[in-house]
This record gives C-alpha cells, sequence and structure tokens, in this order.
C-alpha cells in the first residue's frame, strides 16, 4: 500500500494469530466456523454452511470485540450446534 502523504510503499497489516476453525455435521448439512483477525487485525467469525446432497448453502461473518468475545461466542456457537443433533468433527 502506498501512503498518499510522503509516497512511501508500506506493508499492509499481516493478522499473527492462527485462525481457530471448528467443524459440525448433521444429517443433512456440513457447518464450519472460524475464529480469525481480518486484515485491519479486527477478530471476525465466519459461519458458513452447505447442504450435504443439495446446493443450499450460506454464510455470514460476525465482527468481534476481543479474542476471548470469539471465544466465548465459538462456545455458544458450539452449545447451540450440539442440542440441534450436530456432532463436532473438526
Amino acid at each position: 500500500m502506498i501512503d498518499p502523504v510522503d509516497r512511501v510503499t508500506r506493508p499492509l497489516p499481516i493478522a499473527t494469530g492462527s485462525p481457530i476453525r471448528m467443524q459440525f455435521s448433521g444429517p443433512d448439512c456440513l457447518h464450519t466456523v472460524v475464529l480469525m483477525q481480518d486484515l485491519f487485525e479486527q477478530w471476525i467469525i465466519i459461519q458458513g454452511w452447505a447442504g450435504k446432497f443439495d446446493r443450499c448453502g450460506g454464510g455470514r461473518p460476525r465482527p468481534c470485540n476481543s479474542l476471548e468475545e470469539g471465544i466465548e461466542a465459538l462456545r455458544a456457537i458450539a452449545r447451540r450446534h450440539q442440542k440441534q443433533g450436530y456432532t463436532q468433527v473438526a
């Protein structure tokens, strides 16, 4: 990225933490949840789902204010998926 003020090339911020990933499987669907930092070093949860036998699927991002808030949100998502009968596979 070139800074327009002094025309010096500066590196983009690189997220340093490793993503935390969980995957859940149900009879018809596969759900993936990832907690990671974006290019602006803000924590975000990306949720994605896909049908095993059809083409339905989707995803959505969810911003978090901190790593701790993101981990707590992951725990809540895991509890909800397990209550719904999904099995954690990764």
